[in-house]
């Protein structure tokens, strides 16, 4: 490899070649940095946190809503539950908490039959991006 300190006495030539590899060694130091930062800022996406009830849970009957809570913001989004006969379990078609910008919330009919219930959500993010899921639950007496 070679030493880009110049020695005394060497050729302006060399000087200058030695501080353009210098230069161009910052350079990629700096164009790999950026490129790693920015890869972890696009990977970050908003992720759904948790759920009520909990995916897999089961909760009593008398349960009267259903949420989903994300890492991040939204800016809009929909929530729907059907039941174990594939009615819908829910009185509307749900929508963002206006008391937490990161939970969609949906109030359930009152009566809920015991069994299986799945929950859909559909999210307008942040970032512009819309994401979709489900998850299920069960009801007992």
């Amino acid at each position: 490899m070679i030493d880009p300190r110049p020695s005394r006495g060497a050729p302006v030539a060399d000087i200058r070649c030695a501080h353009r590899a210098r230069r161009r060694g910052h350079i990629c130091f700096l164009a790999a940095a950026l490129v790693l930062t920015g890869a972890t800022i696009a990977s970050a996406h908003t992720e759904v946190k948790s759920t009520s009830p909990a995916k897999g849970a089961t909760a009593n009957t008398s349960i009267a809503r259903v949420t989903v809570t994300f890492t991040g913001t939204l800016k809009r989004g929909t929530l729907r539950v059907v039941g174990p006969d594939g009615e819908v379990a829910s009185v509307s078609n749900g929508a963002r908490d206006p008391r937490n910008i990161r939970r969609l919330l949906v109030g359930l009919k009152r009566s809920l039959k015991p069994g299986s219930y799945t929950a859909s959500w559909t999210a307008l993010v942040a970032d512009g991006h819309t994401q979709k899921g489900s998850f299920r639950f069960k009801l007992k007496r």
